[in-house]
């Protein structure tokens, strides 16, 4: 299942394979046939093999892995740990970034800031992007999918970026879908491990795939 796409600006954890084990014992990667919510262009919904959910997490699962994604952000930031701030979404279903923050707040005392939806664009704003004054912020995503939510928050933290005189800014997926990306943002994009699950249009699908009962995912 895991399969590296190089991206040049794409790092993994060197625990990855740990990762995904913990993330399959939890029941959260799923294999069958999926349609997701983006769109191919002739408006047919796209589809792919695996769904990887994070809905399901359960609390006491969250702690379990907090302890991989710590060794993750020590191996990525290790020159920044002083200047990190840990940013999540404020809505949704992703409890993880809040407890990853809390859990290790004695240790290293960084602060967390949440993102939200104005005018239909993610971003951080008001006081949680005053938290951010000063700081390299560190976005924790559960999944790389088509990249909107990056492109939407990239676009608010480049226009904060003076205001707040901020550091940097970074990424870490949970799962990277195994997508080519664009050289857009700039910089390094981490991720806790990775998966080849594109999502594809249904005349590029395996007859065995395409047999399965399908299930529809509409976040």
């Amino acid at each position: 299942m895991s399969i590296i796409i190089k991206n040049h600006n794409l790092k993994i954890f060197s625990h990855s394979e740990k990762y995904l084990q913990q993330l399959t014992s939890y029941g959260i990667i799923e294999k069958g046939h999926f349609e997701y919510k983006g769109k191919a262009e002739d408006g047919s919904r796209l589809r792919g093999e695996y769904f990887v959910n994070f809905r399901k997490l359960k609390t006491n699962q969250e702690i379990e892995l907090y302890p991989l994604y710590w060794q993750a952000i020590e191996e990525f930031f290790a020159d920044k740990l002083s200047d990190l701030i840990i940013v999540g979404v404020a809505f949704g279903s992703l409890s993880l970034p809040k407890v990853i923050q809390t859990l290790g707040f004695e240790k290293y005392k960084i602060e967390y800031a949440y993102t939200e939806k104005r005018n239909g664009i993610l971003g951080l704003y008001g006081e949680q992007a005053e938290k951010c004054q000063g700081k390299h912020v560190l976005f924790i995503e559960d999944i790389f999918n088509n990249g909107t939510s990056i492109a939407e928050l990239t676009k608010t933290i480049q226009e904060n970026r003076k205001k707040f005189e901020l550091k940097g800014y970074s990424v870490l997926y949970g799962v990277h879908r195994g997508h080519k990306f664009s050289d857009e943002p700039k910089g390094e994009i981490y991720a806790m491990s990775q998966i080849f699950a594109p999502a594809v249009h249904t005349s590029k699908l395996s007859k065995e795939i395409l047999a399965r009962p399908l299930k529809e995912y509409k976040k």
